[in-house]
């Protein structure tokens, strides 16, 4: 049996949709399943036990419909038995339909009867899926092949020793020391509406630093480094000497195998984090005013991994505002997230994950 799983844009989303890998592999142990990403996205999935192979695209095969096709005439060759549609955009149902392969799985939109074979409601159950319904999501698309759908999967990042011990070599390259509380900081979102303002978090990084007493890297790619430096500007003299602005991980596989040595990882909600957790370092996460904090606050337990939103401490904020405005509304909102919100439910991570390191805060 052969199988072809899309996810191919979105970091974070391609992460997470591994977890319909494992699912299929439970499922049909001898399959040979193929993931279609993003060509950068591999950096994630690599060494992934669920995955046998990876056919990488670019966004340009998708920009116009004789991309579609003739990547599809590429998959047609393999002669695939199950495909599922995880992205379910318009331009993948399209190469799901064109595919050939004979079972295609994928969300209820307007062109899913057209494309699947196989149409799934995406609506997880919110009593299985407490935090992280985006997980929910996912396994719901493997419910047509069976009743045994394992709703506790979660996405994992797999590194091997040599990578794990080349990670460290790094750090002690950068003067680190591997001794001490060591951070990663997702100092920048995506873009501006899923950023804390700089002085914000310059902020949060200050009690952090105060309280911990850790080293601190910052997650940006050098095309960043104006909008790094204006947070690390912003940070107190104490804060700044404990952090390692210009150590930045030269690829993706590189950031991992850094992280792997991290106590912790906190900052903006996105790719950094998803990854941090994928390796079981502990997260303190900031969403965007607009994002849904239930679809991605995965393997949320308050100790751990933990999240804050503006709507958890003002919540009449967004009594009268549609969510279709949120996004519109973002850096409005952001003003009004205040770093004093989150100290609590800062300190309390802290608290948990830093204990031993823990000194008093200012």
């Amino acid at each position: 049996m052969r199988i072809l799983l899309i996810q191919y844009q979105m970091l974070g989303d391609v992460l997470t949709s591994t977890i319909i890998a494992d699912q299929l592999k439970i499922t049909f142990p001898d399959a040979h399943l193929d993931y279609l990403v993003i060509a950068h996205a591999d950096a994630l999935v690599q060494h992934h036990p669920a995955i046998d192979g990876l056919i990488k695209v670019s966004k340009f095969d998708f920009d116009k419909m004789s991309g579609v096709i003739s990547l599809s005439r590429k998959l047609k060759h393999k002669k695939y038995d199950l495909l599922i549609d995880a992205y379910g955009k318009n331009n993948t149902a399209l190469l799901s339909l064109l595919s050939g392969a004979k079972q295609r799985i994928g969300y209820h939109k307007w062109f899913s009867s057209l494309a699947y074979t196989d149409v799934v409601k995406n609506t997880p159950d919110p009593s299985i899926y407490k935090t992280g319904l985006a997980l929910g999501s996912r396994m719901l698309l493997t419910s047509p092949l069976t009743k045994d759908v394992q709703w506790h999967l979660k996405p994992k990042i797999y590194l091997t020793d040599l990578e794990k011990a080349e990670g460290k070599k790094w750090l002690y390259q950068q003067d680190i020391d591997l001794e001490q509380p060591l951070t990663m900081v997702s100092v920048l979102g995506s873009n501006k509406n899923k950023t804390l303002p700089y002085a914000y978090m310059a902020k949060v990084l200050d009690r952090f630093v105060a309280a911990t007493a850790s080293q601190l890297l910052f997650n940006y790619i050098p095309s960043q480094k104006k909008e790094a430096q204006a947070v690390f500007d912003s940070c107190s003299a104490q804060t700044q000497q404990q952090i390692f602005i210009h150590a930045f991980a030269p690829s993706i596989r590189d950031f991992l195998t850094i992280v792997s040595h991290c106590t912790g990882i906190i900052g903006n909600e996105g790719g950094a984090i998803n990854m941090g957790k994928a390796l079981d370092i502990p997260a303190f996460t900031i969403f965007s005013p607009w994002i849904n904090k239930a679809s991605w606050n995965v393997n949320e337990d308050d100790k751990r991994h933990l999240s804050v939103h503006l709507k958890d401490y003002r919540p009449k904020l967004y009594d009268n505002l549609p969510p279709k405005q949120l996004k519109a509304q973002a850096i409005k909102l952001y003003q009004q997230f205040i770093p004093e919100l989150m100290f609590g439910d800062l300190d309390r991570f802290i608290k948990e994950n830093y204990s031993s390191v823990m000194i008093s805060s200012k």
